[in-house]
């Protein structure tokens, strides 16, 4: 009984906390960084399964958390095996062009670079730890200017070990995606990681227009077969391309996907780079779990 009593207290305050993240983001935002409001969407996620592991209910939820993270390490795995077999190295010109241009991009290392001769995967950085980037015969045609913005993309992926931070947002989803608003949070937060890949991206291209144009142009003409099994791709998912072109022609406006409930208008520009901006996520991330971890003792 004092088990249900707190997880229905734990439910009770999660989704509080949910709404009440969820309604601050859309009024401080707006014009954040995507960087910055990964963080939000980061604390949307960690914050439920922070609070049942600091609680009376730590005895079945750090099993259920472990279990849920080996069986994505596995599915991970297994998955990259059977993509694995399907790559080969990528031809020692194409290679060479794409290390030309992770240098003139400033990395110091590039990734592995696999292909996919069957021309079947889109261009896509997979693996958690040592990430790889996979290549096409189609990505290798593309014009230059095309070519250089889907291989920033994809660098930038490997520089910010996005398939990682994806992995993690899918255990979460596998853990809380039963909850409407923790299934929103893990779905804008794919969106904010290929933001900020589109935003690196764009400050090593140095060209926003040509990138978002060749952007447009390869979600158009993606492959209707598999994609990278697994990967962080350069179309990413299709329902998020307008929004990622939205804001690449203007970065500097309010986030298309952001948007202040009942028409109110919000921070404005002045907010970006407040520390309240920045670090509001903790406070609120903080109150609720200590908020939890008395209320659950008391009850």
């Amino acid at each position: 009984m004092a088990h249900l009593v707190s997880l229905g207290l734990w439910l009770f305050l999660v989704t509080l906390f949910l709404l009440d993240t969820l309604v601050t983001l859309t009024f401080l935002g707006r014009y954040a960084e995507p960087a910055v409001r990964l963080g939000w969407w980061t604390a949307l996620l960690l914050v439920p399964l922070v609070t049942l592991l600091v609680s009376p209910l730590w005895a079945w939820a750090a099993p259920a958390v472990a279990l849920a993270a080996a069986g994505g390490l596995i599915v991970h795995g297994a998955a990259y095996r059977v993509l694995r077999r399907r790559l080969t190295a990528a031809p020692a010109e194409a290679a060479e062009r794409i290390r030309a241009l992770a240098e003139g991009f400033g990395l110091r290392r590039t990734p592995a670079i696999l292909y996919d001769p069957a021309d079947q995967l889109e261009p896509a950085t997979v693996g958690l730890l040592r990430p790889a980037l996979v290549m096409t015969p189609s990505a290798l045609s593309l014009p230059e200017p095309d070519f250089r913005a889907v291989v920033a993309h994809e660098l930038a992926h490997f520089v910010r070990r996005d398939p990682l931070r994806l992995w993690a947002c899918g255990v979460a989803r596998v853990l809380l995606g039963w909850h409407p608003l923790a299934r929103r949070a893990a779905d804008l937060f794919v969106l904010e990681v290929e933001m900020a890949a589109d935003r690196q991206a764009v400050s090593w291209t140095g060209d926003r227009r040509a990138y978002a144009l060749a952007l447009a142009r390869w979600g158009l003409r993606r492959h209707e077969g598999p994609v990278a099994m697994r990967g962080v791709a350069v179309a990413g998912a299709s329902a998020h391309i307008v929004q990622r072109l939205t804001y690449l022609s203007d970065p500097e406006g309010a986030a298309p996907h952001v948007k202040p409930l009942l028409g109110f208008a919000g921070a404005g520009p002045h907010s970006r780079g407040r520390a309240w901006v920045r670090w509001g996520h903790l406070a609120l991330g903080i109150a609720y779990t200590l908020l939890f971890a008395v209320l659950a003792r008391l009850f």
